[in-house]
């Protein structure tokens, strides 16, 4: 027992000396709570716009720990805010006088004082709908409360279990998601759209809004404010995404975050009713919002529909960084500060101006709306995922070989019956144009370049109308039909990956001629390579034609295949290139037409073709690896295909699709290429539910996903 009262004795000294440091760097509340009331800590779960640094420990894109970001911070420190200083969280510690930063539980440098005063949990891009954080690769909120438990823990562990037990039964929660659900989930990525409306969606998402709510209940959370979601469809970067050519605000956006706060405000007032002890408020930020946005000179600002990174209209993320300038004149003009987020600004004056003495320790109806007014100005969420790239490391240019997977039109301008730049081929890219892509929409040269923050596609080399912009930033060899077989490309007229190499070699001609020697090896230095090959030499050349089946059997066609990637991979390094990236063979077996041709009365996956990929790869990752050792300043990554689209395939609507063994041309069974024209109908009724466009190509939804699964799992091993 005498052990006990000195362990406790210690605790509660740390309380008092947290306390006390807390209120020494501090300003003064500008909440006024009642006798016998405190805020031991506030705590935070949500997405970016209480994000203090969480992301920074993750591998994920979206991350801000990188200047300009941070300009107007302490020290003027990146600190993983999406924000130019103090983000919500940090302000509204401050005025509860908690202390002046809500720090990431995920910094490795926490002090205990600052774990007893309350973290966020937040994860920017996450969101209710569970697979919002999955598709960016970040924290989910049920991982957040897995964190929590984990912060109980700790807490008990530095003051006691009595103590912890009051700090978090009096603390301050807040909770804010459903922009990234709604936003990007939804809109943008249109990853549910296949089977969700929007009236369901929203159901959905307040759903699980509520569990969530519970959950924390559970776990001793009282005092909990949800924030509604913002009008998202007036930030800058959904102006001029779906705003139309004079980037008005995005009416279905806001309609749809409208439907959701009715639905959550009603789940709300239903816990608060069943939960005993709990005052959990809906915290209205739509309207103040909008109102800001609607009348900014009313509130000191000049400008609402542009950030002040760059052109204020798009760039956020890895597209602010220290190469973007900071182009508007005074920060403080700015509502918004990137073209997602508000400055710090717009969050302390809103808090400073219209923070009221309502709270939860004194009326249910806590109007900490005008102090949250500021949250909601970060709710503007991202809604182009982008590669984080560290310090100092551009990345100014992408180049693409292989065959019809990155071929963005290349075969358009041979004399070749492998062709597709006619209808319906290109049925979703921009415009509705037949671009020679192999697809409904983009293909995965584009979708690298977007992430990269390059450029939104990737033109074809032999496209006669390239502008030098888009020539010095990147082009594609590709050529539909190629393969590192020679054969391969020989057989149906197309150009082989040597060829494509010799045209690369133009290119460099070229770029000297345009921007001088030591640019153009700057450009080739640092850009990424990628080269996607193999399919067609085992689908086409040994299974089906037959043609190599004479002289070689599998392990010796493998052999072959794996030692011209290596020839390749080793010229193209010889050349300059040094971030290189080859993708595996896919489960080739399991495509629509090779299910037709080889896979029995049932089109089951062939087997055969597949086992030959898997042989291929394995040699293929070995031979990279090999590589490696010869290029020591180089990065030749071999990234697996074969396991995340096998994964696809075999467990569709875990990915929202319904179809994985038919395409959407025609019958799905057979028809690719000049087999699918015009006067072939599109049978399915919704692409969005397809895996395959056609017998042999994915949709640009599937290979967005498998490209959002390269982001997480191989992009950093390039920088």
């Amino acid at each position: 027992m005498q052990f006990q009262s000195s362990y406790v004795s210690r605790r509660t000294i740390l309380i008092w000396l947290s306390v006390a440091w807390s209120t020494t760097t501090t300003t003064t509340a500008l909440i006024k709570l009642p006798e016998n009331v405190t805020v031991p800590a506030v705590i935070a779960f949500g997405d970016s716009i209480v994000d203090a640094g969480n992301n920074n420990n993750i591998q994920t894109l979206i991350k801000c720990n990188f200047p300009p970001y941070g300009l107007d911070f302490y020290g003027g420190i990146p600190t993983g805010r999406f924000c130019d200083g103090k983000i919500p969280s940090d302000i509204i510690a401050e005025e509860l006088g908690v202390k002046e930063i809500l720090p990431a539980y995920l910094d490795p440098t926490l002090l205990p004082q600052d774990l007893i005063t309350g973290v966020t949990f937040a994860s920017g891009g996450s969101g209710f709908d569970p697979l919002t954080s999955k598709l960016a690769s970040v924290i989910s909120l049920t991982e957040q409360l897995n964190h929590f438990k984990g912060y109980i823990a700790k807490v008990k562990g530095i003051v006691g279990e009595e103590e912890a037990k009051f700090i978090i039964r009096n603390s301050l929660y807040l909770v804010v998601a459903g922009s990234d659900d709604i936003a990007n989930t939804y809109f943008s990525l249109r990853a549910r759209k296949l089977h969700y409306d929007v009236p369901a969606y929203t159901d959905l998402m307040a759903n699980s809004a509520s569990t969530f709510i519970q959950d924390l209940y559970n776990l001793g959370g009282r005092r909990i404010g949800v924030f509604s979601a913002p009008p998202i469809g007036c930030v800058p970067s959904q102006r001029t995404l779906a705003g139309g050519s004079e980037r008005v605000c995005a009416d279905n956006y806001n309609e749809a975050a409208t439907l959701f706060n009715s639905k959550l405000s009603a789940k709300l007032n239903s816990l608060t009713t069943s939960l005993p002890q709990s005052k959990i408020i809906y915290i209205d930020i739509y309207k103040p919002l909008l109102n800001i946005i609607q009348y900014p000179k009313q509130y000191g600002f000049e400008v609402v529909n542009k950030g002040c990174c760059g052109t204020g209209a798009i760039e956020v993320a890895v597209l602010c960084n220290g190469a973007v300038p900071v182009t508007c004149d005074n920060v403080s003009n700015h509502v918004f500060w990137d073209s997602y987020h508000p400055t710090e600004k717009a969050y302390k004056l809103i808090v400073s101006q219209n923070l009221q003495i309502y709270s939860f320790f004194r009326h249910s109806s806590f109007i900490l709306n005008l102090l949250l007014l500021v949250l909601t100005n970060i709710l503007l969420r991202t809604t182009n995922a982008l590669i984080k790239l560290p310090p100092n490391v551009t990345v100014p240019a992408i180049f693409v070989f292989g065959d019809s997977i990155v071929d963005t039109g290349n075969n358009n301008y041979i004399p070749t019956i492998i062709k597709c730049n006619f209808p319906p081929y290109g049925v979703d890219f921009k415009g509705g144009f037949a671009t020679g892509r192999f697809c409904d929409g983009k293909v995965p040269s584009d979708l690298i370049a977007e992430e990269l923050g390059i450029k939104d596609t990737v033109p074809a080399y032999l496209d006669p109308n390239i502008l030098p912009q888009d020539f010095l930033t990147g082009v594609t060899f590709a050529s539909g039909g190629s393969g590192y077989d020679l054969l391969t490309a020989n057989l149906v007229s197309v150009i082989s990956l040597d060829k494509q190499l010799a045209y690369f070699g133009e290119y460099i001609e070229r770029a000297k001629r345009m921007v001088g020697e030591e640019r153009t090896k700057n450009i080739i230095g640092n850009s990424l390579f990628m080269v996607v090959a193999g399919s067609n030499d085992i689908a086409n050349t040994y299974f089906t034609l037959k043609t190599r089946k004479a002289g070689y059997n599998i392990n010796a066609y493998t052999d072959l295949l794996a030692n011209s990637a290596y020839n390749f991979v080793k010229n193209l390094s010889s050349i300059g290139a040094t971030r290189i990236g080859v993708l595996s063979s896919p489960p080739v077996g399991c495509v629509p037409a090779q299910r037709t041709l080889a896979g029995g009365f049932h089109r089951e996956c062939d087997e055969n073709q597949n086992q030959a990929a898997f042989s291929f790869n394995y040699k293929l990752n070995k031979t990279l690896a090999f590589l490696n050792t010869q290029f020591p300043n180089s990065k030749i990554v071999f990234i697996d295909v074969y396991t995340s689209l096998l994964d696809i395939i075999s467990n569709p609507q875990q990915y929202g699709f319904d179809v994985s063994n038919k395409g959407c041309c025609g019958t799905g069974n057979i028809e690719a290429v000049i087999l699918c024209t015009s006067a072939t109908p599109t049978m399915c009724p919704n692409v969005s539910d397809y895996v395959f466009w056609d017998s042999y190509h994915p949709t640009e939804k599937t290979y967005r996903i498998l490209v959002s699964q390269f982001v997480k799992n191989y992009s950093y091993k390039f920088f």
